[in-house]
């Protein structure tokens, strides 16, 4: 494969754990069974929300900065979350790289947003390397998840034709 496939492909799986890092965010339930909330006052009650980020629309390779992979390109993409097989909200995500020289360690920013039941999450943070396994904190949250914080874990579940994450939000109020 070569020198800019590769990074075009880096680019599109550090774009992939952004917005599954964002989307999987509480709509989905409370505790660790997932039982749906439907609360809108949070005071002490964490909640933890376990979905399927399944991406069906992304762009890997928006070349903004100098020709071919370089500092500012970015990467778009979106997608449903899914439980126990039902869609229950969507994600996006938009990862902007900010370190590019070292092809070892390539960083991208990526702000998500997940559109639950109720209100939206979102998230922030920067995605090293290729890996769709990280963790990255909650940054706030509208609706039901007014005042939201805590953090996102992103496990890799992708297939050879379908990038794929469980995200295991960790919400505290």
């Amino acid at each position: 494969m070569g020198k800019g496939k590769r990074l075009g492909m880096v680019g599109a799986v550090i774009a992939v754990m952004a917005l599954v890092v964002g989307a999987v965010s509480p709509a989905l339930g409370s505790s660790s069974q997932g039982a749906a909330s439907t609360s809108s006052g949070h005071a002490g009650q964490d909640q933890t929300i376990r979905v399927l980020a399944m991406f069906t629309e992304f762009d890997p390779n928006i070349d903004v900065g100098a020709p071919g992979f370089s500092l500012g390109d970015v990467v778009v993409f979106s997608g449903n979350l899914l439980r126990n097989g039902e869609q229950v909200g969507r994600i996006g995500v938009v990862c902007t790289f900010v370190s590019t020289a070292n092809q070892e360690r390539v960083e991208a920013q990526c702000p998500t947003t997940s559109i639950l039941p109720g209100g939206q999450i979102t998230t922030q943070g920067t995605i090293v390397n290729r890996s769709l396994n990280f963790t990255l904190p909650i940054t706030g949250g509208s609706g039901r998840y007014q005042g939201a914080g805590g953090q996102v874990v992103s496990r890799d579940l992708s297939t050879p034709t379908q990038p794929q994450v469980e995200l295991t939000f960790h919400l505290e109020f």
